[in-house]
């Protein structure tokens, strides 16, 4: 451990009590903060809403369907015209997302993904995607697989001890926000790149069968 303990002890204090602060907030958006770990993780549990879109191409579906529009799948794929429809008694699974906050804030929060049920760590095979869009990059997935120091998921955005820390971000060091990214910021990012902005959706292609992919929608 890098900082004292009684700093970091208060420093974790007041993060978590700012999230308590702004829980109205988060709970509207389907963010709970749990009460049952301590010091230095904060659990939050994020449970998504977005009904699962189910994309077919236009000869599956009968001829009053509203026109297709283009849709792609994750990864860059060609478009294809596919028709999507929601069932809103389907959503994405909810997940725990646990901050550690070990030497904060020399460091950045750290953050695993867990099962809510189990706490036992999420696989990137079977997990959700995440997606920022920047006026550079435009649109690109941002939870990556297998971190080359804790060879888990990861979400790679500022804020996140783990893209901090990654060698390809070596030039944007943590210390450069540390004054105006807060826990409760980083939260709310973490819930827009996994949430806000993603819809499930299962795509069935004819010839090729029946995929699950993630359809991003750009937000001002």
């Amino acid at each position: 451990m890098r900082v004292d303990p009684q700093v970091n002890r208060r420093k974790f204090d007041r993060e978590l009590g700012r999230l308590v602060e702004q829980r109205l907030i988060l709970e509207q958006r389907g963010i709970f903060v749990l009460s049952s770990t301590g010091f230095p993780y904060i659990d939050v549990l994020v449970v998504p809403r977005h009904p699962v879109q189910i994309a077919l191409p236009p000869s599956l579906l009968p001829a009053q369907t509203s026109p297709p529009r283009p849709n792609s799948m994750e990864g860059g794929s060609p478009p294809e015209m596919l028709v999507t429809l929601e069932v809103p008694s389907l959503a994405l699974r909810a997940f725990k997302g646990r901050f550690d906050l070990t030497d904060y804030d020399l460091r950045a929060p750290s953050l695993e993904f867990l099962d809510p049920w189990t706490n036992a760590p999420l696989v990137y095979a079977t997990m959700f995607r995440a997606v920022e869009f920047e006026p550079l990059r435009k649109a690109h997935v941002v939870l990556l697989d297998k971190h080359p120091k804790t060879r888990k998921p990861f979400l790679c955005i500022r804020g996140i001890r783990e893209y901090h820390e990654h060698p390809q971000h070596s030039g944007d060091d943590w210390m450069l926000y540390r004054q105006t990214l807060g826990l409760f910021s980083i939260v709310m990012s973490l819930w827009r790149v996994t949430v806000d902005i993603n819809h499930p959706q299962i795509q069935v292609r004819p010839g090729v069968g029946i995929q699950v992919g993630f359809s991003a929608e750009e937000k001002a």
